[in-house]
Order: C-alpha cells, then structure tokens, then sequence
C-alpha cells in the first residue's frame, strides 16, 4: 500500500520563559492506506502535539513531514490550508461547530469552501447530496435543521464526522474524539469511524480510552516526545471478541508504565 503520511525525525520545540520545551524528539513515523493507528501515552508525553504538527497545523522544528508525497514544511500557508481542506479531516473533542449555523450547514461549509478550487469538479448540488449520503449513513439525518443545541453529543460528534468527510478526504486525524461522550455515544463514533477505515480511509487518533485504541489495527506509545513502543494488533471487526484485545493492549500498557 502506498503511504499517505511519512514523518521522518520530527523534532518540535517551543521557547517558554528563554528555556527550550523539546515536545517532539525525532519521531520516525509511516502511515499507509488503508492504515487505522492510535496514539497513547501519559499527559504531556507529545501525543496531540505529534498530531497537529504530522497535519500540519503546527509546524515542525526540524526533520520533515510527507503527506501524499508532498513535503509540508516546503507549502506556503495558503497551499497548507488547500492541502487540509481537500485531502485532510479533523475531529476534536472541542466539536467547535459554528453556533449560528444548523447541523446541515456547519457540514456543508467547507465542501463549499472547497468548490473555490478551480479543479474541483463538484457542484454545490453534489455537496448537498453528499452531506445527505453522510447523514444517513450516520443516522443523523433527522437533526439536519437544528441548531447544535439541539442535539445530543453523540449526535453532535458525529455531524463531526460528516464534516470532516465532505470532501472525501485521503486522511482523519482525530484527537480525542470520545473524550467528552459518555460509553454510549462513544461506542456508536467508534463504530462509524471503523466503518470509514474499512472503507479505506487512513486514520490516525489520539486516546486516553482502552477500549477506543483496541480497535485500531496498531498502537502507538509515547513518553516525553518519543515513541516508545507499538503494539500491532490487526484488523477490527465486530464479531472479534473486544475484551481480549483489550486485554492484550491493557497487558501491553501495564508493561510500557501505563
């Protein structure tokens, strides 16, 4: 499979106060179609950090990030943004959806934002259409004209989703994304977010959840800005009993000094 992301001996620094905060230390990393990885580790080990600056919405210190084979420290801001908007999604546990727009139209605007791109042959219909596919597919359909304090969180997170997929993007980047759901609404993200990965989207999430990580095909561990281990656990499917891969990751992180 060809690779979607490349990171190759990412460093990313901070200056607080005059003094150096070393957040990233050269992190070696490859994610392939089709790939679904999750990111651990303790507070401030780097995990987010590592997201934001391997999709370029922070940008690196040293070393060199490849999306799709372009190298992202070499993109002006304004190509940057284009390369998120068209091949990139994002889904937070902040769902930072606009307050004065319904459902329907927080999904639809950036599907439009990309019709701007004189290559883009889609039309506002064909996002329209799409958004619908996405909601359905999502259940979701029903919440298309409320606002979004109209709806649960579950719901929310997953307008997340079809937001994050209007424009069929190459890769999800997801940091927390269940954090602020409860078991329920956190089980039915997992489960579309497993379905998208089956369908071929590469996929790379940032979890404290055991139960969330156990359903990537591998986990990433970090401490203090350096990977410190993986554990491969192979494709996910439903009828895999959940409880021994999460006991074979709970193993794992007991002995990394989870």
């Amino acid at each position: 499979m060809a690779a979607v992301l490349e990171v190759k001996n990412l460093c990313k620094t901070y200056i607080v106060n005059k003094g150096q905060n070393n957040v990233l230390r050269n992190i070696d990393l490859t994610l392939h179609e089709g790939d679904f990885v999750s990111v651990m580790g303790p507070s401030g080990s780097g995990k987010s950090t590592l997201l934001y600056t391997a999709s370029g919405m922070d940008r690196l210190t040293a070393g060199e990030v490849l999306f799709d084979g372009q190298s992202l420290s070499q993109l002006s801001e304004k190509r940057m943004a284009e390369l998120r908007l068209h091949k990139m999604g994002f889904i937070f546990q902040q769902m930072h959806m606009l307050s004065n727009l319904s459902i329907y139209d927080n999904i639809i605007l950036s599907g439009y934002q990309a019709l701007k791109n004189r290559q883009e042959t889609r039309s506002r219909s064909d996002v329209n259409l799409y958004a619908d596919k996405l909601m359905k597919q999502l259940g979701i359909i029903e919440t298309a004209s409320h606002d979004i304090t109209e709806v649960s969180g579950g719901q929310l997170q997953r307008a997340c989703i079809c937001r994050a997929l209007i424009n069929e993007p190459k890769m999800l980047f997801a940091d927390e994304p269940t954090g602020a759901l409860n078991s329920k609404a956190a089980k039915e993200v997992m489960e579309e977010l497993c379905r998208i990965n089956r369908e071929g989207t590469t996929i790379m999430i940032v979890t404290h959840d055991v139960k969330v990580a156990a359903q990537t095909d591998k986990v990433l561990y970090m401490v203090d800005g350096n990977i410190q281990g993986e554990l491969r656990l192979g494709s996910y499917s439903e009828d895999q009993r959940s409880r021994e891969r999460e006991r074979k990751l709970n193993e794992w992180l007991m002995g990394m000094g989870w």
